[in-house]
């Protein structure tokens, strides 16, 4: 169930209009809190690819996610890999779009289904981004042994299976406003 939002009237901080000047006994310090750390980042993943991978190779970050996908599930759909990389349907599209636009993909039908395939292009394009993304990868891991790199890997596995949980969690709270509310340990 959903708790209501604290009443300001009886708020340990009393007054709504009042200006909080301090950290609140409440916050998420972001160095203990994982989805801010992975959000972090996230951002210095999706902005620095971004950056490097539309100066170098005139695709941006949910393109080459695009090609990566279909480089690993040759004749995807389109909702196949925008479930697989987390992506809503308005990015798939668009960068499908674009893939299709430069000649890095094609489509074709089967049946019901429009399957996705790389072409020679996309391939090769593909080939000359790894090593990119292979060193940009290394420079995060910098410093970590090789069983440190396994353990987060594994931790991030069981994190990404975990988040089946979290988008029921999600969904239950936007339709059914079931759930723990804002004072729930957990």
């Amino acid at each position: 169930m959903v708790r209501p939002a604290p009443d300001p009237r009886t708020h340990p901080l009393g007054d709504p209009t009042a200006v909080v000047r301090e950290p609140l006994p409440t916050r998420f310090p972001p160095e203990e809190h994982i989805p801010a750390l992975v959000t972090l980042l996230n951002g210095m993943l999706l902005w620095g690819g971004s950056r490097i991978y539309r100066a170098r190779f005139g695709i941006g970050v949910n393109e080459w996610r695009i090609l990566g996908e279909l480089s690993n599930i040759p004749g995807a759909t389109a909702a196949r890999a925008g479930r697989d990389l987390g992506v809503n349907k308005a990015i798939v599209s668009r960068s499908i779009a674009t893939l299709l636009e430069k000649g890095l993909i094609v489509q074709e039908a089967a049946g019901r289904a429009r399957r996705l395939y790389l072409t020679g292009a996309g391939a090769a394009l593909f080939d000359a981004v790894k090593p990119v993304a292979g060193t940009r990868e290394q420079l995060l891991l910098d410093g970590f042994t090789e069983q440190e790199v396994a353990q987060l890997r594994a931790a991030l596995v069981r994190m990404v299976a975990n988040g089946q949980g979290l988008r029921a969690f999600d969904d239950g709270m936007i339709v059914g406003g079931t759930g723990p509310g804002p004072d729930a340990q957990g």
